[in-house]
């Protein structure tokens, strides 16, 4: 009976939602976040990412990936061949490893659990590879 409580929390958060004008149903997930899941050997979250806004959906994947060493390093890797594939990374990555690097760099970074010096420094070259359309990676993977 432990999981009522949750899922009464959970209502509870979708009416409040529901109630200032949030959609309450899930919507169209961002390719990029779906590739990203995959990625880390989670598409199963891809409903939870459907409830998350797009404009906020960079930012939830980045603090997912940042409590698991082991995912971010999954992540570093797909990114990594992108950028070799296709001379950048999408725009929705980017933006992910912008805050996967704030977040690692800010206060609560000491509550996280810390990557390989190698996991850290190929993000920070990631940050500064071009952002390209998914068109445009997913175009050169295949070529």
């Amino acid at each position: 009976m432990k999981i009522l409580p949750g899922v009464l929390a959970v209502s509870l958060c979708l009416l409040a939602a529901g109630a200032q004008g949030a959609p309450v149903s899930g919507g169209i997930i961002n390719l990029s976040c779906m590739e990203a899941l995959a990625a880390i050997e989670k598409p199963e979250l891809a409903g939870v990412f459907s409830f998350v806004a797009e404009k906020d959906s960079a930012n939830a994947f980045a603090n997912l990936v940042v409590q698991k060493g082991g995912s971010l390093k999954k992540y570093a890797a797909k990114l990594e061949q992108d950028s070799k594939a296709a001379g950048g990374i999408t725009v929705w990555d980017h933006e992910s490893v912008l805050v996967v690097l704030s977040l690692l760099a800010g206060p609560l970074a000491d509550t996280l659990e810390k990557p390989s010096a190698k996991v850290t420094r190929q993000l920070s070259e990631l940050s500064l590879v071009p952002a390209v359309s998914l068109e445009t990676v997913s175009a050169k993977r295949k070529g």
